[in-house]
């Protein structure tokens, strides 16, 4: 996807590694439901996210992470913020 922003670029690659598969990777993709993750997987995101972007995302935060969008929209807010 070549018009992908770095941020969502980074959060797929850190999806990958987690071994969701590339095609599932989609904005509206449900974490749950469409890629299969579980509470603890989101807890893994949520470190790899603060590690890449050198942010600090709360547990708080990611209570209101639902989809891959979702989890893009919350690093941009936390690196304006």
């Amino acid at each position: 996807m070549p018009d992908a922003s770095p941020v969502f670029s980074k959060v797929e690659s850190i999806l990958l590694g987690m071994g969701v598969p590339q095609a599932k990777i989609v904005e509206a993709a449900d974490l749950k439901r469409d890629l299969g993750l579980d509470s603890f997987s989101a807890v893994e995101i949520g470190f790899a996210l603060e590690e890449a972007f050198s942010i600090k995302i709360s547990d708080e935060d990611m209570m209101g992470v639902k989809t891959v969008g979702d989890l893009v929209n919350a690093v941009q807010g936390k690196e304006q913020g």
